[in-house]
């Protein structure tokens, strides 16, 4: 390490040096219940039990749910009280970024940033039984170079083992003990670690702390932690500039030490200085020296468009002056705000959970109504009417800055880059020409949003550079750079390789959902005074142009990156790391032209095998079941679960009543219903089989989903008989009830007496009398027959007639009225030991049930006719929904193994548990293929053609499904089998379809037969 330093290293303790110590917490909850001052302490201090049982915690020995009992029984016994429950460490669930101490972690940033290592040294315990609580704040990993922790140790403070742990590791850095300095709240402490030959400081009171640390390093530590010290081609004259803010602002520094200058250390453009004048925070911003571009870096705009936003409901910080002549540069000074700057829009180290609710969603949804703001003002009212050329359709705005870069990017080009010419190329004919005009940032980004320090709100919009008046979508192309890059760069962090469902978990919105919020937001006009008028339909993103404007984006990123490249060249680049951007060109380029490749018609474009190439129509109800599913049902199934528990539960829970009605009024109703059967688009949404087949799969998250959108079994498969081949009066009296919702059905075809796998063994009993037919037959495992409001079944039996008759024409359909006398429920049918309330699976009776002869659903015979019609799309819904299964399955295992530990190291580390993953996802991607070739067949040559699919899929689909969930419940151990997951369930609904759709031996004979008569 460096000689020029006395230390190489500092350590610090985590409770009492960087954050308030325990025992300021145990004051307070004394305090809030009543204790006696300081007995908590005592307690732990002066009872031998009590004490040996602390130190067991911090050792890792025992956790805070296990401990805490314990410790109340010592309590009480010791101070004649009662206390019943005691949460000293497992209660409230505070966020440790909450109470962490600002100027502490500010210093061990800037420690790090001047190239010191630094460490921590914690006593600390496991808060649950799990170990799934947090023990230090998230990042801290990331922030300290070695971390040691005595409950994941074993070992505590003040006892020599834990300081040898944190040196080994130290020294595997080339750092010596007695190179360290080491900081404490516990003289105890400190004393050990000097006995190690490090240097011990008492920390007793924060800042005395950090000035020795100040006076040691000879540097600052009360600076922000993003800046950096100059390096010698960034230096200003410092005299000329105390003089010069001193006369202009009035703001002096009465020491030399008062007087601090650094440079932000994030951007590529304009140079950026952080002044402090006495007490005076400021920021420099100037152009850089040399060459550059032309129209490049016009800081005196910057200056102008964030002095006129003053007093908008835009944040910007409050711009002082500009000057031209004091330094090597036009600069322009303004007030340092201070805040929350992240850097990477995933915005690490912080969940959903932390802070506050939905924390990252927050965020996000701030930064989009902030660009609404800047959309929205009026310019000519604060004075920036003349900022910017209107649109003129010759020469608008786009085409203007698609000059401009293009100009930058021939001035700094080192290579020919042929993606960047064909991007190039296909943005001269495509360009947006005829947008809205808007005051526009021109560099919307996350990182250039500073958010308040406690509030999820934003305080200043930076860095205004490529500001002007022009094409807003142009901005909110910028804004969702990262979301459409997949490539993580330092300098281009991005979340384009989150799936949407990995976004939304974050609670980082997709895409749709951006221009979606934004939308919203647009319709609120705003003007300099902050006033808001309902204006909904004023703006609407046409979808249609929206991935050239994004193409635009990622060809302008280009030409700047292309341009900060070629200055690291000249050694003019603000970045010190500009000269590793030589590949980004070239990458950017390929997403672009990527974006705008010509996509085929809906009729042209085959399989679509992802959910974002569906028709929009499609993308929209894949969205809202999505969202209903993701956000409204599997965070009910707890209590669903519970709720079906008890036995005396035969009938639906309120709360999905309620989320039917949602569903039903966002139009994400019946969905089952293809097109193909339905081409008028009377009873159903008009998709596709692959359509529905997406939407099905998201169905299948959850055993309970498909139901809120009037989609589960056996319902849909009846209602696609009756849809085909039902009567008018079979329609308006069983099929427009059970399209609305309003009633169940059952399929009542599978006897106990038979081997019903061979449909032609059916031996129900369908006799003529007169006008009405009479039906006696004993039928079981009629699914959904239980449910109250089931009233209809739809019978399979043989119509007794003379002579002989063909197998394929003996068997007949008909409607059963479910109150008919002589219908009686015999027992419901356990399956795997599940009942399935509130709908079943019975055993039924028809003894003499009487139904007139028009129930007949096609006509006599042509029962064979109707199942196949049935066996369709019907039959495949069932392997759309178990990929559903799949997908939940595997998101399971992934939350599993990441936080549980076994045999010392987490079960993600093990080859074995990562190897059982990477089979789950090959397995399912396989089988979700096989399900939109099934879907694909039944749209393009109808059922019958795609009988071999069909009953491939029947095959592939549950024996995948049980393979990936029979691999979760074993990562997932004891906890695997029982309702606290879904898993169990959906191994039951898997294992049963092998059978109940049919088994899996009839479908591989059948395909087996068509595979050796193909002639290919």
């Amino acid at each position: 390490m460096s000689s020029t330093r006395p230390y190489d290293a500092v350590i610090f303790d985590m409770g009492g040096v960087l954050m308030p110590a325990p025992m300021f917490f145990w004051k307070k909850l004394e305090k809030k219940i009543g204790l006696k001052e300081g007995s908590l302490v005592e307690t732990i201090i002066g009872d031998e039990d009590a004490n040996r049982a602390f130190k067991l915690l911090e050792c890792g020995k025992l956790n805070a749910e296990d401990f805490e009992p314990l410790f109340i029984s010592i309590y009480n016994k010791r101070h004649g009280t009662q206390l019943g429950t005691l949460k000293v460490f497992s209660g409230e669930k505070l966020s440790m970024d909450q109470i962490l101490w600002p100027e502490m972690i500010t210093a061990v940033k800037i420690l790090k940033s001047e190239g010191l290592k630094v460490g921590l040294i914690t006593n600390n315990a496991f808060l649950d039984r799990s170990h799934a609580r947090e023990t230090i704040p998230k990042d801290f990993n990331k922030l300290f170079d070695v971390v040691v922790e005595s409950c994941r140790e074993g070992v505590r403070k003040p006892d020599a083992p834990i300081y040898k742990k944190a040196i080994d590791r130290l020294r595997k850095l080339k750092v010596p003990a007695n190179r360290c300095i080491f900081l404490d709240d516990l003289g105890v402490n400190c004393k050990t670690a000097s006995g190690m030959g490090m240097k011990a400081i008492k920390v007793t009171d924060r800042s005395s702390a950090l000035r020795q640390l100040e006076s040691i390093f000879s540097i600052r530590l009360d600076v922000p932690p993003e800046t950096r010290p100059l390096i010698t081609r960034e230096k200003l004259d410092e005299t000329a500039l105390r003089q010069f803010l001193a006369k202009e602002l009035g703001v002096v520094a009465g020491k030399p030490e008062d007087f601090v200058l650094r440079r932000f250390g994030h951007g590529q453009s304009n140079p950026t200085y952080y002044v402090r004048c006495g007490t005076k925070e400021l920021v420099l911003r100037k152009k850089p020296v040399g060459k550059v571009l032309p129209k490049a870096h016009q800081v005196d705009r910057e200056f102008r468009v964030m002095k006129a936003l003053g007093n908008t409901p835009v944040p910007v910080p409050k711009s002082h002056l500009y000057n031209e002549s004091l330094l090597d540069s036009p600069f322009y000074v303004m007030d340092y705000v201070r805040g929350r700057l992240y850097l990477d829009p995933s915005i690490p180290g912080v969940t959903v959970e932390q802070s506050l609710p939905h924390y990252r969603k927050c965020l996000w949804k701030e930064a989009i109504q902030n660009l609404a703001h800047i959309h929205t003002l009026n310019v000519d009212k604060v004075g920036l009417g003349d900022y910017g050329r209107k649109v003129i359709p010759s020469d608008g705005y786009m085409e203007r800055n698609f000059k401009r870069w293009t100009t930058a990017y021939e001035m700094s080009a080192t290579e020919e880059i042929e993606e960047v010419n064909k991007l190039h190329d296909y943005l001269e004919k495509h360009l947006p020409r005829n947008g809205e005009v808007t005051l526009v940032h021109g560099d919307y980004r996350i990182d250039n949003l500073l958010f308040h320090g406690k509030e999820n709100k934003v305080v200043a919009v930076l860095d205004w550079e490529l500001s002007t008046i022009g094409d807003p979508l142009a901005d909110l192309a910028t804004f969702l750079f990262a979301h459409y890059n997949s490539m993580w760069h330092k300098d281009f962090p991005c979340i384009g390789h989150l799936s949407a469902d990995e976004q939304r978990k974050l609670g980082i919105p997709t895409v749709e959902e951006v221009l979606q919020e934004y939308e919203r937001c647009i319709g609120r006009k705003v003007d300099e005074r902050g006033e808001t008028k309902s204006n909904p339909s004023r703006f609407q993103i046409p979808r249609q142009l929206w991935n050239t404007y994004v193409a635009y984006t990622f060809y302008r990123n280009a030409c700047i990156i292309q341009g900060v490249y070629m200055r690291s060249k000249l050694q003019q680049a603000a970045s010190t790391n500009a000269h590793l951007l030589a590949p980004l060109p070239r990458y950017f380029a390929k997403i672009g032209l990527e974006m705008v490749k010509e996509k085929k018609s809906e009729e042209d474009a085959g399989l679509m095998i992802l959910p974002s190439n569906l028709s929009e129509k499609a993308r929209k109800l894949y969205k809202i079941v999505h969202d209903i599913v993701m956000n409204d049902v599997i965070p009910l199934e707890p209590e669903l679960i519970e709720f079906y528990s008890d036995p005396t539960n035969w009938k639906d829970h309120p709360k999905l009543n309620a989320l039917k009605e949602k569903a039903r009024s966002l139009g994400a109703w019946n969905m089952f219903i293809a097109r193909f059967i339905d081409p008028a688009n009377k009873y159903g949404a008009g998709l596709t089989n692959v359509e529905y087949a997406h939407i099905c799969e998201l169905m299948g998250r959850s055993v309970f989903a498909a139901e809120i959108f009037n989609c589960q079994a056996p319902d849909t498969g009846n209602m696609e008989v009756l849809i085909k081949y039902g009567t008018e009066e079979q329609k308006e009296k069983w099929l427009r009830p059970m399209l609305d919702g309003k009633i169940k059905s059952c399929f009542a075809m599978t006897e106990p007496d038979v081997a019903s796998s061979d449909a032609s063994n059916i031996q129900g009993s369908i006799v003529r009398v007169g006008d009405e037919y009479v039906i006696n037959a004993r039928k079981w495992f009629a699914s959904g027959a239980a449910h109250p409001h089931c009233e209809i079944a739809i019978f399979m039996g043989r119509v007794a007639t003379e002579g002989k008759v063909s197998r394929l024409t003996q068997q007949s359909m008909i409607l059963v009225p479910m109150k008919t006398p002589g219908v009686k429920i015999i027992r419901n049918l356990p399956v795997f030991g599940v009942y399935d309330p509130p709908a079943g699976h019975c055993e039924i009776l028809f003894t003499n049930v009487r139904v007139p002869v028009e129930s007949m659903i096609l006509g006599e015979g042509r029962g064979f006719e109707v199942a196949q019609g049935r066996l369709g799309p019907g039959r495949i819904h069932h392997a759309m929904r178990l990929i559903g299964h799949c997908e939940r399955a595997i998101d399971i295992m992934k939350d599993r193994v990441k936080s549980r530990t076994a045999f010392g190291q987490k079960l993600e580390k093990f080859d074995s548990i990562r190897k059982d993953i990477a089979k789950s996802r090959i397995e399912v991607e396989q089988a979700r293929l096989l399900v939109l070739r099934a879907a694909h067949s039944i749209d393009t040559v109808g059922s019958k053609g795609a009988y071999k699919e069909i009953g491939m899929i029947k095959v592939a689909a549950p024996n995948v499904a049980l393979s990936v969930l029979d691999r979760a419940i074993q990562m997932q151990g004891a906890r695997g089998v029982t309702m606290d997951t879904p898993l169990a369930m959906m191994w039951v609904w898997a294992r049963t379809l092998r059978i109940a759709d049919g088994p899996d031996e009839v479908h591989l004979e059948t395909i087996a037969k068509m595979e050796l008569k193909s002639r290919l």
